[in-house]
């Protein structure tokens, strides 16, 4: 048994993902049964759960919801700490961001106000957005991000402390 406390990895995506390509991908992420695995939007969530006794405790437990600006989704994926010894938060993001051809937005270990941008190929940036109700727009990287011509690049992004 690990010691490892169980988390949280939240993210935001360019690319949305339906519920079944959820399943498959989280179910070969963790390498877990279905019956481990809880996947649904976050409206919906008291629904997906009414069936399910109360004591159950499901090892990976992710909800999703729309998302605007460069991000059309959002997502929670709560994980037993055994898991977290199995695939970390940046190696999440990674094949994520590889599996969906996707960029992934998520933070970790970054000063207050930026973050981490996964591109599809692994490339990591830094990245500052402006950040409203679920929408989130870019503003500066340290790179040129496909497909979002309009980010001012700043290299100095990875001086901050």
């Amino acid at each position: 048994m690990t010691d490892t406390q169980a988390t949280g990895y939240d993210c935001l995506s360019s690319r949305p993902v339906s519920e079944g390509e959820w399943r498959a991908f989280l179910l070969d992420c963790f390498e877990v049964a279905e019956w481990q695995l809880f996947v649904g939007h976050e409206d919906r969530v008291a629904e997906g759960l009414r069936d399910v006794p109360q004591d159950v405790v499901f090892s990976v437990f992710c909800t999703y919801r729309e998302a605007f600006g460069h991000f059309v989704m959002g997502f929670s994926v709560s994980i037993e700490g055994w898991l977290v010894d199995r695939v970390g938060r940046l190696e999440f993001a990674e094949r994520f961001a590889a599996h969906f051809d996707a960029y992934v937005l998520y933070g970790d270990t970054e000063p207050p106000g930026l973050w981490t941008l996964i591109l599809a190929d692994g490339q990591r940036l830094r990245v500052a957005m402006d950040e409203g109700e679920d929408r989130c727009v870019l503003y500066a990287a340290t790179a040129p991000v496909p497909g979002l011509p309009g980010i001012r690049v700043d290299e100095g992004l990875w001086q901050l402390k």
